[in-house]
């Protein structure tokens, strides 16, 4: 008799990892593929990222492929009753699973990084979203909306909006009272032009998609430490808008103020002091006691709710 397994998928703009384990949840392999996110890569992409994270944990196990009991998939991009058909649809023709659970990507969070499975989390990655969930059942979001709605404070965001900082301070819009800028130097080295007089070639070019750009947030960061400026009009900014998403969900679940549970997760959120302390910061102003837990593989979440869904069957 075969041993039922189990699979947790953490996909987003960036990557979509996948874990492999046993009903216990001790890991047994682990796949890496590419983004997953079906309105930024296209149906077509997303599910091969799919197919090849999990063909991947499997290959890393030294097992044969087969359906597991149980999967949940949490997947940015994915998480209305339209995208659930198509996954459902792909579950049939790929057999990953005889028991598929949907989250998305903030619930993965809220499940790897608060005490008893409810609270709030916050993700900025390449994009952003605030979620939370009661202890009896209800949920709420806020933020989600994609590059060109929202996403604030998310990576992409940030570096966007440096990029344009660069374009003003090369035609002499930004009233700046020293020479030295390190946020230009930091892009233009990084998209391997000398002169923002290149950047249009660069950021217009075909290879340069959202990942690529939301990619640039590492070099806002470190130009931030040679120039503080960046983090006063660039980096604390994107944490008060974290922080107001993270406020909207929590209002919106009735916690006004007070004690709240918070996950954080995400690759520029987790990278970025100034994010972070911005973002508690302005909890902290409008009267939350935040207690937080920073979760730097959200896959674990998506293993836990796979286990929980497996237990109820």
């Amino acid at each position: 008799m075969t041993t039922p397994l189990l699979i947790g998928i953490d996909g987003g703009g960036t990557s979509t990892m996948a874990w492999l384990s046993d009903l216990s949840g001790k890991i047994l392999g682990r796949g890496l593929a590419g983004p997953s996110n079906v309105k930024t890569v296209g149906p077509v992409a997303a599910r091969w990222a799919l197919d090849q994270s999990i063909a991947l944990a499997f290959a890393e196990a030294g097992l044969t492929q087969r359906p597991v009991a149980a999967a949940c998939l949490g997947l940015a991009g994915f998480d209305r009753e339209a995208d659930r058909e198509v996954l459902n649809s792909w579950n049939l023709e790929s057999s990953w699973t005889n028991h598929l659970v949907f989250a998305n990507d903030g619930e993965l969070v809220i499940a790897a990084g608060t005490p008893e499975g409810w609270g709030l989390a916050v993700i900025a990655g390449t994009g952003s979203i605030a979620v939370g969930r009661t202890a009896d059942g209800r949920s709420a979001r806020a933020g989600g909306w994609g590059p060109l709605l929202g996403d604030e404070g998310s990576g992409y965001s940030v570096a966007v909006q440096a990029l344009r900082l660069v374009a003003r301070r090369f035609d002499g819009r930004d009233n700046r009272t020293h020479p030295a800028d390190a946020l230009t130097d930091q892009l233009c080295h990084a998209l391997g032009i000398d002169s923002p007089a290149r950047l249009v070639a660069a950021i217009y070019s075909p290879d340069c998609d959202r990942a690529r750009i939301a990619a640039l947030a590492v070099e806002v960061i470190a130009a931030s430490e040679d120039d503080p400026e960046i983090e006063r009009v660039l980096l604390e900014p994107a944490g008060r808008e974290l922080a107001e998403a993270v406020a909207a969900v929590a209002k919106t679940l009735g916690w006004s103020s007070g004690p709240v549970h918070l996950g954080l997760a995400g690759g520029f959120l987790l990278s970025a002091n100034a994010v972070s302390s911005s973002l508690l910061a302005h909890l902290k102003s409008l009267g939350y006691q935040v207690e937080t837990t920073y979760v730097t593989q959200p896959v674990q979440g998506a293993l836990l709710l796979a286990q929980r869904s497996f237990r109820q069957i």
